[in-house]
């Protein structure tokens, strides 16, 4: 995912899309479920079960919040560490809401790591791949212990796994099929 950016109309007044997104009961409904308070400086989890037999908890925090025109969280499941900000613009329009969804990475590399050593004392670097040697100071003790780190963008990783999380068919599912099942049921 570089950028999702998606505009739908929904015809309904700001106030009740504003509901949709910052009521954590509806939100349960049509998004996951969640402990969200309409509150800046919120920290709270999305539980996603999209992936089958996967729990992933997405930790997330409010940094803009204007009632009811816009908010924004920032967005990092636990899965890819992939940290993103999830963006949400009402706009009024004739006979309902224009409602626009970005999520876009905030941009770092992701790091892995395959050792237990945390002592880096020698490293060479070529490209993107750094390599670590730990020396061996005796011969009862195994091979010497390599640790490769690899620094890749997220484009750089293809994995379905890694896409999957905030793409743009789920959130079109969820804004097109889910959130306007939600809109239509009367106000309680």
């Amino acid at each position: 995912m570089k950028q999702v950016k998606l505009n739908i109309f929904y015809p309904h007044p700001p106030e009740k899309v504003w509901q949709a997104l910052t009521d954590y009961r509806v939100l349960n409904i049509w998004m996951m479920p969640n402990d969200f308070q309409a509150r800046l400086g919120h920290k709270f989890k999305f539980e996603s079960n999209s992936l089958t037999g996967i729990k992933t908890i997405i930790h997330c925090e409010v940094v803009e919040l204007e009632k009811p025109k816009r908010l924004a969280y920032t967005w990092q499941d636990e899965m890819t560490s992939e940290p993103s900000l999830v963006t949400w613009i009402l706009n009024p329009v004739e006979d309902g809401t224009q409602l626009q969804l970005q999520h876009q990475q905030t941009g770092y590399a992701t790091i892995f790591i395959s050792s237990r050593s945390r002592d880096l004392k020698q490293i060479d670097t070529h490209a993107s791949l750094y390599r670590y040697e730990q020396p061996v100071t005796s011969t009862h003790q195994q091979i010497p212990e390599t640790i490769f780190l690899q620094l890749a963008t997220r484009d750089e990783l293809s994995s379905d796994l890694l896409n999957h999380r905030g793409s743009k068919e789920e959130w079109d599912y969820r804004l097109n099929q889910k959130l306007p099942q939600v809109l239509k049921k009367p106000d309680d």
